[in-house]
């Protein structure tokens, strides 16, 4: 009989575990990319660190321009040009303009910059006719990151946006998780390699290849292999695991049989602290904490153990890092459907966009099913209490 934790409960002592197994290392920006923050990085620099014009046109006090109009436009002399890179050595104002590029630094008495297709010249006058406001067309200096200011927070992946703003604030490296180490281990008799033949009676070994893309997402691949029910067998797979890798998975062998021996190993090689989740799929999943190392057993489903690592030790580790969130987003039901009668119910759901809402459409399955996971785009989970879910309400989805 499993000693089944509720789903939240579950999640939570999967958090707990991964938050004493995080180990943070300091990194160079342009190798930072797929690693979380480990803390919070602060700019060194203003950005940017002047007054700078966001358009091709003429840097002018914008008081000289209050009375502009069509029939009487504002006239400037044309004192020079700021060149791009180079410091902007003027002084404007008192019907003075000088010249800026898109990015170019305003001269001393700027606050303003007249766009190029908005002036006419004639010869060294310029004339304009539209009066502008204090700062038109100019990034203040610190506008967009101030010195000592957050460019990013603890938990945030590094992705290409990300990795731009550390460049433009001069960080050349930072401080992130190091990725934990996995090694996946499918057992079963059943089981061939995807590019095998398949005599009748056996099935295709998905859950290899499914499980270690998908912990290859986050973590890094330190080894994966399959494995007969045989308990010698399985058992010098999981000590090869935790030899190399800070994550042992193994799928199958995880509910109540006689060819089950995932439990009773993981009881030998450390602490068995959870056996079974009140999620619909997924009940009968396992974790063992080894030392500083964890044991993760799946179920034998593909639908289901995908589901389970997503949604239990995937989303156990981002919270640990402070990361969660960024995986959730907001959907509208498509339809009405049943909850999971006491249970967790996880439901794949497929994303549209339709009169300015996202709708997620319920992608119904049978156990064993796996063409479902490549069709969605995220899970809904229904806590155990909800007996289903009616059209139109509002739905967390955790992402894929």
């Amino acid at each position: 009989m499993l000693k089944v934790l509720s789903y939240p409960a579950a999640v939570a002592a999967v958090q707990h575990r991964f938050e004493s197994m995080l180990v943070s290392t300091t990194t160079d920006t342009m190798s930072a990319v797929g690693f979380i923050c480990a803390s919070d990085v602060l700019s060194p620099e203003t950005v940017p660190a002047f007054d700078r014009s966001t358009v091709d046109g003429y840097a002018v006090a914008c008081a000289d321009t209050n009375a502009a109009s069509a029939s009487a436009p504002a006239v400037f002399e044309l004192c020079g040009e700021v060149k791009m890179g180079e410091r902007a050595d003027f002084v404007v104002g008192g019907g003075r303009c000088v010249y800026v590029p898109t990015g170019g630094m305003l001269p001393k008495g700027a606050d303003a910059v007249a766009m190029i297709e908005d002036c006419e010249r004639r010869g060294d006058e310029i004339l304009l006719s539209t009066p502008l406001r204090h700062m038109e067309n100019v990034a203040a200096r610190g506008e967009d990151i101030e010195e000592g200011g957050i460019v990013l927070k603890r938990g945030d992946t590094l992705d290409a946006c990300k990795i731009g703003a550390l460049c433009a604030a001069g960080i050349s490296r930072v401080e992130v998780y190091r990725k934990p180490r996995f090694y996946v281990i499918s057992t079963g008799d059943e089981l061939v390699g995807y590019d095998e033949p398949c005599p009748s009676g056996k099935i295709r070994d998905v859950n290899t290849e499914l499980i270690s893309a998908a912990a290859g997402e986050r973590w890094e691949l330190a080894g994966r292999e399959r494995v007969v029910d045989d308990r010698d067998l399985l058992s010098a797979a999981v000590r090869r695991g935790l030899d190399c890798a800070d994550v042992v998975i193994v799928s199958g062998g995880s509910s109540v049989g006689i060819a089950d021996y995932t439990e009773r190993l993981f009881n030998e090689f450390g602490e068995v602290f959870l056996h079974g989740v009140a999620i619909k799929p997924g009940k009968p999943t396992l974790a063992a904490s080894c030392g500083d190392k964890l044991l993760v057993g799946l179920p034998g489903h593909p639908m289901a153990a995908f589901t389970s690592f997503k949604l239990i030790f995937e989303r156990a580790y981002l919270a640990a890092a402070g990361a969660e969130r960024q995986s959730f987003l907001f959907a509208e039901a498509e339809v009405n459907f049943a909850g999971g009668r006491g249970r967790a119910c996880v439901m794949p759901v497929k994303l549209s966009v339709s009169e300015g809402a996202v709708k997620a459409k319920p992608l119904f399955y049978k156990s064993g099913m796996i063409s479902v996971l490549a069709e969605c785009d995220g899970f809904a989970v229904l806590p155990d209490s909800a007996e289903g879910v009616y059209k139109g309400e509002r739905l967390e989805i955790y992402a894929i």
